[in-house]
Order: C-alpha cells, then sequence, then structure tokens
C-alpha cells in the first residue's frame, strides 16, 4: 500500500520515491516503523503529541541508524570490502548499529570509540563486544581527532592487505540521507492514512544525517510538516551548515531532484537543549523522559532523544494552539544501561 500513497501525495513524492527506489539498499529495518499517538503526555504538556518509533526499526536494538545503514552498505559492497571502520562516543549507537549491520553483511568490524577503555563495558559497548567489533579507544572525545584516529586505523588496516570502508561518524554522509529522505515519505504515508496534519518534526541531531535527508524530502515535495532540529552534539549553527551542506549534496546525487527555486530556508537547529555537553544528560531532557514514562511507558535515551524530547515539551507549552507535533524518536535506548535512568535510589527511598 505504501508504494502507493507517494503518488496520491503529488507528482514531486511520486518521483522522489522512484528517484530513492533505484538505490542500492541492503534491507536492515523493519519498517514502516509505527506512528503512535501519545494521548496521557499530549494532555500533560498541552499540545497534540505523535511519536515515530525509529527506536523499533529492529537492527540490534532498534534506532535510527540502521535506516542510513541499508544505503550506505548497498552503495559500498558491489566494490566488495572486508572491513567496516566508523567513529563515535563510548555509548555510540551508531557505532552498536554498524556492528551489527557488519555482521549481517558478513564483514569484520572496526569501531573508533572517545574516551579511555572502561573497566568493563556496559550499555552500547557491552552490544559492542557481544557483536564481535573490535574496539579501539581513542583517548579523547574530540571529534577532529576521533576521525583522525579512524582515518590512520584505515590506513593501517589497508597496508595489511584489507579492503576497509570507512563510514563517517554517524552515517551523516549524502547517500546515508538518502533513508531518511525515504523516511518522511513513509511518514506522509502514515499521515494521510490517519488524515492527521502535524505541524512539525521534531528531532534530535547531531551529525545532521537525520534531518539533512528529511529536510530535503520536504523542500522536494513543497508541502508537510517542517523539520526541527535539536541540537544535541554542537553549537546550532555548525550542526545548521552541516545539514544545509549535505540537503545540497543530495541534490547531486545521481537521479535524484534539484531543489525548488524557491526552496525552504536555512535548517532550523533548536537551542539550549545540550546541556553540559555532548553524550552528557541534562535536567530537561531527564525530565522529560521521565513524564514520557509515567505517561506512555515509553523509554528514551538520557542524552539525545530526551534531549529532543525536551524541545518537544518547551514547544507545545509555548505554542499550546499550533498544530499536531511528531516527535521522532532516533531509538539508543541501550544506554539506558550505562546510566541511571534518572534513579540514583531505590523508590522506596533506601
Amino acid at each position: 500500500m505504501i508504494e502507493h500513497r507517494a503518488t496520491e501525495l503529488g507528482a514531486a513524492a511520486a518521483e522522489l520515491r522512484a528517484a530513492v527506489a533505484t538505490r542500492g539498499r541492503v534491507h536492515l529495518a523493519t519498517l514502516p516503523t509505527p506512528l503512535h499517538p501519545l494521548p496521557r503526555f499530549s494532555e500533560w504538556v498541552g499540545r497534540e503529541t505523535w511519536v515515530k518509533r525509529d527506536d523499533l526499526t529492529g537492527l540490534a536494538f532498534g534506532g535510527n541508524k540502521a535506516r542510513k545503514l541499508e544505503f550506505i552498505l548497498g552503495a559500498a559492497l558491489p566494490e566488495d570490502p572486508d572491513t567496516v571502520v566508523t567513529v563515535g562516543a563510548e555509548q555510540s549507537n551508531h557505532a552498536r548499529s554498524v556492528a551489527a549491520a557488519a555482521r549481517i553483511a558478513g564483514l569484520e568490524c572496526h569501531l573508533v570509540l572517545g574516551g579511555d577503555r572502561p573497566p568493563a563495558p556496559s550499555g552500547n559497548l557491552s552490544l559492542d563486544a557481544a557483536l564481535g567489533a573490535r574496539l579501539h579507544f581513542a583517548g579523547t572525545e574530540d571529534w577532529p581527532r576521533l576521525e583522525r584516529h579512524a582515518a590512520a586505523l584505515v590506513d593501517r588496516l589497508r597496508a595489511d592487505g584489507r579492503r576497509p570502508l570507512l563510514i563517517p561518524m554517524g552515517g551523516s554522509t549524502p547517500i546515508g540521507a538518502l533513508g531518511f529522505v525515504q523516511g518522511y515519505l513513509e511518514l506522509l504515508d502514515q499521515c494521510a492514512d490517519r488524515g492527521l496534519a502535524p505541524d512539525s518534526i521534531v528531532a534530535a541531531s547531531s551529525t545532521g544525517g537525520t534531518q539533512a535527508g528529511l529536510a530535503y524530502a520536504r523542500a522536494v515535495i513543497g508541502s508537510g510538516p517542517r523539520i526541527l532540529g535539536v541540537g544535541v552534539a554542537k553549537r546550532p549553527m555548525d550542526i545548521a551548515a552541516e545539514v544545509d551542506h549535505l540537503v545540497h549534496q543530495l541534490t547531486e546525487l545521481p537521479g535524484l531532484p534539484g531543489l525548488p527555486t524557491a526552496t525552504a530556508d536555512f535548517p532550523v537547529v533548536l537551542d539550549g537543549y545540550l546541556g553540559e555537553g555532548y553524550a552528557r544528560p541534562s535536567d530537561g531532557a531527564s525530565r522529560a523522559a521521565a513524564e514520557l514514562l509515567r505517561t506512555e511507558a515509553l523509554f528514551t535515551d538520557p542524552v539525545y532523544s530526551a534531549k529532543a524530547l525536551h524541545a518537544v515539551v518547551d514547544l507545545a507549552r509555548q505554542e499550546p494552539s499550533g498544530g499536531p507535533l511528531i516527535f521522532w524518536h532516533t531509538g539508543g535506548t541501550p544506554a539506558l544501561f550505562a546510566h541511571s535512568v534518572g534513579i540514583s535510589r531505590w523508590p522506596d527511598g533506601s
């Protein structure tokens, strides 16, 4: 059914659907992911709110990275790599997803991770190890230095006769962003089926690929909910510039339509949600996550999706008469098992 819905949405959506369908793809995710109403949470925030459940993509505990990796591997496997290398924070959801995708594709996996090797693995690190990934702790959390460590590892592997595929942090390449071009079309299909006309999509924005795919699709189609990124890694203007660059790189992929002359504004990345820094919880995110648990029994990871949820709460309360909001849940729940989930003592106070 979904294959036919894009035609009903208009010629631009149909053209975009056809263009994406020509790209190489490895099916890793269970799609479409559900679109659920959040009635009790909506009542609490004072505005109708829905959730797009990319925590249920199904690849090694789910998450949005599966959408990107389907296209990245689909484009790369014809070149016959034998090893995958990527980079991320210690509790990187992207790194865990790459480790799982590499296992499915029959490739060796090396993960360059931030910080020092901890005494014992927890959260995503436990899953990385269980998936057989080789872990390389870089001793730094500085992104440019992490990327240099990954590039040096690729050089060493090539010198040893290997055929490594380097996937950038977050899988945020134009090819990877295609996963969220497809994701935007998927969401429009679901909204049309439900008679839902959302005002905005709110999603965590870290390396820009998720937001870029959504923003490009909206610009080409010329309608649909606006895309609001929530800065969870860098300064919002830096993320917005990276998103804008990726959007324009998408137009350069063979067969993909260009942007209309009167295109969308510069990408919007909301400020004030980073807290103490990348991959660190914030008070506002923890409160929002606790309310989503209380009202809907739905978990969010503490440092990415919960920060986007914090922005949803603020938007709802600032504009209570606005249209429905969609919280795009990007997953990451395994990281909960490396944090206290906001619980520092037993519920009885002991």
